[in-house]
């Protein structure tokens, strides 16, 4: 587990927005419900939808592929990004509910 957290550092994936939403977003679920109630958000669509929702904003906002030097966007890396977002934002989510679920009891 320490060498997991010191590889999260050393790869600077500890810097991206969204792993740090999926950690409070995991810290929360964590903290707030059981596992009964944990199940019960990951069965709801409207979870996901926000998590998209999220990714999808970051990433054409903030993140949108140029190709080149020019102003012309690259749709498909932009879309490969926006997906990437999305299952990063989740699975840190979920990797962080174990952690903090494994801490806490």
């Amino acid at each position: 587990m320490i060498k997991g957290i010191i590889a999260l550092f050393s790869s600077g994936t500890i810097l991206n927005p969204m792993v740090w939403l999926g950690v409070l977003g995991g810290l929360f679920l964590s903290y707030r419900y059981g596992f009964e109630g944990i199940y019960d958000v990951f069965r709801d669509y409207n979870f996901y939808l926000i998590a998209v929702a999220i990714a999808f904003v970051y990433t054409f906002a903030f993140r949108i592929v140029y190709k080149g030097y020019s102003n012309t966007i690259d749709w498909s890396a932009t879309f490969g990004r926006f997906f990437g977002h999305c299952g990063m934002i989740l699975l840190s989510t979920i990797l962080s509910i174990i952690f903090f679920t494994t801490l806490f009891f």
